[in-house]
C-alpha cells in the first residue's frame, strides 16, 4: 500500500532571489522597492521615530528579522506561524495614508515629503497601479494643496487630488498567507493592480490563462509600487518608470533619488522626459558616490479607443543607463527650456506650462537619434492638448532654444551647426534687405508693413523646408534662401563643411533649417526700435 504523501511543512522565513527564474523588470523593480522599505524601518527604527510596537518583528541584538545583500532578500518570521503578523506590519509602514487622504511610500524618499509632491505622486498611482475604483477608495469631492515656487508672495500653483481612504496594497499581505498565519505555498493570480499590463488572456478560460506568481514573486510585485515611479503627464496620462534593479544595496542609496523633491520636478510632458529628469537627479548624486544611473523602462498609460474607461499601456522606451554626454544634452535642455509657471496677477492664479519642444528632444536623447530630429514635425504638426499648431507656442521658447544651438557641446559636428549658423545669417540678411526696401536705410523704427512682409518671409521660409519631400527639394529650399540672402560670410568660410551635412540626410538637414527659423533671434526680432543691418554687397 502506497504511502500518503507528506505536506510540505511551511517555512518560517522568505527568501527572494533578485535574478531567480520568472523575475521580470517589474518583479526586480519591486525587489528594490522592498530594500528601500527595510532600509527605511532600519533607518527610523535607529533614530527614535518608529516604535517597536510597529516593527514587523522584534529586532534581536540589533539586528533586524531580515537580510539584504546585492542579489537577494531573505524575511525571517521566527516561526511558520508568525508570517501573517509579520506581513501584515510589514504592508502597513509600507503602504501608509497620511491624515490629509495622501498616499505616502515612505521607501521612495530619504525623508519627509512635502505634500504638493505626495499629490501628484498620488495623481500618477492612481492613472497606473491604482486607476480602477474597486482597488481604492477616494472622497467623491477634490482637496487642493498650492505652493508658491518663486517665494514672492505672487498666489501659488494648486494641485488638486483626491483624498484616499484606503487601496488594495494595504491588505495585500493576506493573499500571500493561509487561515493558519503561515506563508502560502504554491502560485497565487496576479492581477492588474499589482502588475499594470497583466491581464487575463481569455474571461472564458480564467483558471488557464491568468498570470500566477509563488509568494517569493508576488510579494515582490506588491513592492513594485514602491520600486517603481509613477507620474501624471495630464488627468488622462501618466508615465511609470521601472528601474533595472541590478544591486539591491546600490538601489537603496539611488532609488529616492529618482523621487522627485519639489512640484516642478513632478512635471513631466511624456515617458522619455520623465525618465531622463529621473537620471539626471540620481546623476547629481551618484556620480560622487562612483556609482552609476541605472537604465529604465519609461511606460506611458493613456485610454484608447477600445477601452476607454482605463489607462491601457500604450508604449514602452527603453532608456539606457546613465550616458555622460546624454544626460549632459538634456541637462542643458532642461535649463534652457525648463517648466514655467504662468501667472496671472489681475485674475490671482498661477498654472504649470511645459516646454513642446523638449519632449521632442528628451525622446530622441533616449533613443539614441539626433537630438534634433523630426523638428519639422513641431512646425507643422497641431498639438492635441490645445488644437493649435505647436508652431504657435515656440516663439516663447526662441532664447532658450538659441542658448541651446549655441552651445558647442550639443553638436556631434561642427557641420550641424554650421548649417544652422549659415541659414540664420540668410535670414538676416533677407529680413535686413526687407525692411531696406519698405522703410529706407534711414528708418530708425520698424513700419507696420516691414513687420508683415517679415511675417510672410518667414511663413514662406517654413512652408518651403517643411514641405520639402525628397533630397533635390530640400536642396533647391536652402539653395534659393542662400541665393536670396546674399553674401553669406558663414558659407564662404566653411562652405566644404556645410554642404556635406546637407547631403548625408536630407530630412536632417531639414530639421537643422527649421530649427534655425524657429531659433533665429536677430536685434530686429528682439527690440524693433534697432536697426537690422542690411547686405551692404547686395
Amino acid at each position: 500500500m502506497a504511502k500518503k504523501a507528506m505536506k510540505p511543512t511551511a517555512p518560517d522565513s522568505l527568501s527572494m532571489q533578485l535574478f531567480a527564474p520568472g523575475m521580470t523588470a517589474l518583479h526586480r523593480a519591486g525587489l528594490g522597492g522592498l530594500a528601500c522599505t527595510l532600509k527605511t524601518i532600519e533607518r527610523q527604527y535607529e533614530n527614535g521615530t518608529l516604535a517597536k510596537s510597529k516593527l514587523p518583528s522584534p529586532f534581536i541584538d540589533g539586528k533586524p528579522p531580515w537580510e539584504i545583500d546585492e542579489r537577494s532578500i531573505t524575511l525571517q518570521f521566527g516561526k511558520p506561524e508568525k508570517a501573517a503578523a509579520y506581513l501584515q506590519r510589514l504592508f502597513k509602514f509600507a503602504f501608509a495614508i497620511r491624515k490629509n487622504g495622501l498616499i505616502d511610500l515612505p521607501g521612495q524618499h530619504n525623508g519627509d515629503a512635502n505634500i504638493p509632491v505626495l499629490a501628484d505622486l498620488q495623481s500618477g498611482l492612481i492613472l497606473t497601479f491604482l486607476q480602477h475604483g474597486n482597488v481604492r477608495k477616494l472622497v467623491k469631492d477634490a482637496s487642493a494643496v498650492s505652493y508658491d515656487p518663486e517665494g514672492d508672495g505672487i498666489p501659488g500653483v494648486v494641485v488638486e487630488y483626491r483624498q484616499c481612504a484606503e487601496f488594495k496594497h494595504q491588505k495585500g499581505w493576506k493573499k500571500l498567507v493561509d487561515t493558519k498565519g503561515q506563508l502560502k505555498q504554491g502560485e497565487i493570480r496576479v492581477d492588474g493592480p499589482i502588475s499594470p499590463g497583466t491581464v487575463v488572456r481569455h474571461v472564458a478560460f480564467t483558471g488557464d490563462t491568468a498570470a500566477a506568481d509563488p509568494p517569493e514573486r508576488m510579494l515582490p510585485l506588491y513592492f513594485a509600487l514602491v520600486g517603481c515611479l509613477a507620474l501624471p503627464v495630464n488627468r488622462g496620462v501618466a508615465v511609470l518608470i521601472v528601474p533595472k534593479v541590478e544591486n539591491l544595496l546600490e538601489f537603496i542609496f539611488e532609488r529616492p533619488l529618482m523621487t522627485p523633491t519639489t512640484a516642478r520636478e513632478a512635471q513631466i510632458p511624456n515617458a522619455a522626459d520623465a525618465a531622463l529628469q529621473a537620471q539626471v537627479r540620481m546623476r547629481a548624486k551618484t556620480v560622487m558616490s562612483g556609482l552609476d544611473v541605472p537604465a529604465c523602462y519609461a511606460m506611458t498609460f493613456t485610454p484608447t479607443p477600445w477601452a476607454k474607461q482605463q489607462k491601457s499601456r500604450v508604449a514602452t522606451i527603453h532608456v539606457p543607463a546613465g550616458d555622460k554626454k546624454i544626460l549632459s544634452r538634456f541637462e542643458r535642455a532642461i535649463a534652457c527650456l525648463p517648466p514655467r509657471i504662468i501667472t496671472h496677477v489681475e485674475h490671482q492664479e498661477s498654472f504649470r506650462a511645459d516646454s513642446v519642444i523638449r519632449p521632442l528632444i528628451a525622446e530622441n536623447l533616449a533613443l539614441g537619434r539626433k537630438w534634433y530630429a523630426g523638428f519639422s514635425g513641431l512646425m507643422t504638426k497641431t498639438n492635441p492638448a490645445t488644437d493649435k499648431p505647436y508652431r504657435n507656442h515656440i516663439p516663447s521658447e526662441r532664447k532658450g532654444l538659441h542658448d541651446m544651438i549655441s552651445d558647442s557641446t550639443m553638436w556631434d559636428q561642427e557641420g550641424e551647426s554650421l548649417v544652422v549658423q549659415a541659414v540664420h545669417e540668410a535670414i538676416r540678411q533677407s529680413l535686413g534687405r526687407i525692411r531696406q526696401d519698405t522703410d529706407g536705410q534711414a528708418a530708425k523704427h520698424l513700419s507696420q508693413a516691414t513687420k508683415k512682409r517679415w511675417e510672410r518671409f518667414r511663413e514662406k521660409l517654413r512652408l518651403d523646408l517643411a514641405g520639402a519631400k525628397t533630397s533635390s527639394q530640400l536642396r533647391f529650399a536652402l539653395s534659393n534662401l542662400f541665393s536670396r540672402g546674399g553674401s553669406n560670410a558663414v558659407l564662404q568660410k566653411a562652405w566644404k563643411k556645410v554642404l556635406p551635412v546637407i547631403r548625408s540626410d536630407w530630412q536632417l538637414a531639414r530639421d537643422l533649417g527649421l530649427l534655425a527659423l524657429a531659433s533665429y533671434a536677430g536685434r530686429g526680432e528682439t527690440d524693433p526700435d534697432v536697426e537690422a543691418k542690411s547686405n551692404s554687397n547686395s
